[in-house]
């Protein structure tokens, strides 16, 4: 959803929400029956909230942000969607309920008049969740509360199809929905739902304060106090945010009732007009800071009182310094956006410290993440590392638990496993998973899989998957110490009976299945199908069609 507002294939949105302290709140939290879908109980949702004070609330709520506007609201039932349209209509809003129970022919007039504008609300139960194409409409009411992530993100679709008369869409949301699932535009990690390693519906309760991004309105504190609903995102700043690239992911896998007070956020003394650091109602930084750029995490960039800028931790310790620029904005993949004085931007890795001219682009391989600026790769590691220059990407090789670089400037007292095999065709830079130290040279692979590797200062080291690196030799032995060639002579009979052994292992395993198996089909049969023969053990098919002839 994101990406499609930024190329403009959707419409941006201002987001509006009862507060979380809320009345309303408090009653959507007070949900306990579930319904044979797993979603709230439409019976329970009915007789909490079909009452005159809510339906007051949604009309209120629609008069004060969406006056004048075309939308449509979902409700809780078929009683509330007609309770919702008749006060609509009795206060000058022209409304009508849809819902199962409505005619067909009616339900096609009625929606047609909704396009052609004779009808400004079309209030229904379920109905134009999906599928439903008005692209004019202006505002999408949430009154009916939801577990399903799929249900919200379709009834909040609704809203944004472009229209050439609108600017952008109210989302006014009178239950909470974005507490649980985030903003709509909030990145989502859909493969792992899709495989089943995360939950795609929500669980009440657990919240999102910072609804899936790193920015937060500019509203004051007293405003917002003095109003019923509390402004969440406005479409300016929604635009703004999506093409800074500043959309993070925030929450969205912990288990239920996980705490959202953990969340970092800022606050403003209005007395002073400095800016704190505050995790739920606790404050961890007193307000000292003349502005709060932009909060990631647990970190925040800041503008100190004498005007330097700089990236600190909840605690208000100084983890970066930038000097003196305009803005800073946190990026995606622990980046840093500097915007200078003279208006330029530069980049900073938040890992490394390490600046750079033009914005990197994170590559990730296992546990191994390389930054791509321009025709270079840079490593994240303490003591730099830059590839040769117009490396393609497809070159780097991932092992599972090293990653090689193609790199000719190997120094001279760089030393192969395999002095026979020329340096020319194996000579690789190489980032161990797990080691932040820096960036080795590839020695060679030994029949185990296990890997020696040289350091800048000429040491040498046995890197075996799941342990780490282990120190073997020097290309300046000490007196006593063993030379790389006899060591490594050592490694290459032990990683070759290593080698051995596991694949005897492998091939004892193999036959042991092999025996296994035709244990099992011992007393199959030959049958025909067609032209081709297969087996049959019982009535159930061991071997299918697939051979000319049993013999």
């Amino acid at each position: 959803i994101a990406e499609f507002i930024g190329r403009g294939w959707l419409s941006s949105f201002d987001y509006v929400s009862i507060r979380a302290n809320s009345r309303e709140q408090r009653l959507v939290d007070s949900l306990k029956k579930r319904g044979a879908d797993g979603d709230y109980q439409v019976k329970e949702m009915n007789a909490v909230l079909n009452r005159e004070t809510g339906i007051r609330q949604l009309y209120e709520s629609v008069r004060r942000y969406a006056a004048g506007k075309k939308g449509i609201v979902y409700a809780v039932s078929i009683a509330h969607a007609r309770q919702i349209a008749a006060y609509y209509s009795l206060h000058g809003v022209e409304a009508v309920a849809i819902d199962s129970r409505t005619p067909a022919l009616e339900r096609k007039e009625l929606v047609e008049d909704f396009r052609r504008g004779k009808i400004s609300v079309l209030v229904n139960v379920d109905i134009f969740s999906e599928g439903f194409d008005c692209p004019d409409v202006e505002f999408v009411q949430l009154a009916r509360p939801t577990l399903s992530l799929a249900k919200y993100l379709q009834q909040v679709g609704r809203g944004l199809r472009k229209s050439d008369n609108k600017e952008s869409c109210v989302l006014i949301d009178n239950v909470g929905l974005h507490r649980i699932f985030g903003l709509p535009v909030r990145d989502r990690d859909w493969e792992a739902m899709f495989e089943g390693r995360m939950a795609g519906n929500a669980q009440p309760r657990t919240r999102m304060e910072n609804n899936g991004l790193s920015v937060s309105c500019s509203l004051s504190e007293d405003s917002k106090r003095n109003e019923g609903l509390e402004i969440v995102m406005t479409h300016n700043c929604l635009l703004d945010t999506i093409r800074n690239g500043d959309l993070i992911c925030l929450g969205g896998g912990g288990p239920a009732g996980e705490e959202q007070w953990t969340v970092l956020k800022a606050c403003r003394d209005r007395q002073s007009g400095l800016w704190g650091l505050r995790c739920g109602n606790k404050i961890t930084v007193i307000p000292q800071y003349r502005e709060v750029f932009d909060i990631c995490a647990n970190r925040a960039a800041v503008r100190f009182k004498d005007g330097r800028t700089g990236v600190v931790d909840k605690s208000g310790v100084l983890m970066v310094v930038t000097g003196c620029c305009r803005r800073l904005r946190f990026l995606k993949g622990e980046l840093l956006s500097v915007t200078k004085e003279d208006g330029s931007d530069c980049y900073t890795d938040l890992k490394t410290n390490r600046t750079y001219q033009e914005r990197p682009v994170v590559f990730s391989y296992g546990g191994i993440e390389l930054l791509r600026v321009g025709e270079t790769f840079h490593s994240r590691t303490r003591k730099a590392y830059t590839s040769m220059h117009g490396l393609h990407k497809d070159s780097l090789c991932f092992y599972g638990f090293y990653l090689k670089i193609p790199d000719y400037r190997v120094p001279k007292s760089f030393r192969l496993v395999d002095p026979v095999w020329s340096a020319i065709f194996d000579v690789f830079a190489c980032v161990l998973e797990g080691d932040d130290e820096e960036v080795y040279w590839c020695c060679g692979c030994l029949a185990d899989r296990s890997i020696v590797v040289m350091d800048g200062e000429g040491n040498y080291y046995h890197v075996e998957k799941g342990k780490g690196k282990r120190y073997i030799a020097c290309n300046a032995p000490k007196a006593g110490e063993a030379d790389f060639a006899s060591v490594v002579e050592g490694l290459r009979k032990e990683a070759g009976r290593r080698a051995e052994s596991v694949q005897r292992e492998r091939q004892q395993n193999e036959e042991e299945k092999r025996r296994k198996r035709l244990e099992e089909i011992k007393d199959v049969l030959p049958f025909r199908m067609g032209m081709k023969w297969g087996l049959k053990w019982g009535d159930r098919i061991v071997v299918p069609p697939c051979y000319r002839n049993i013999c």
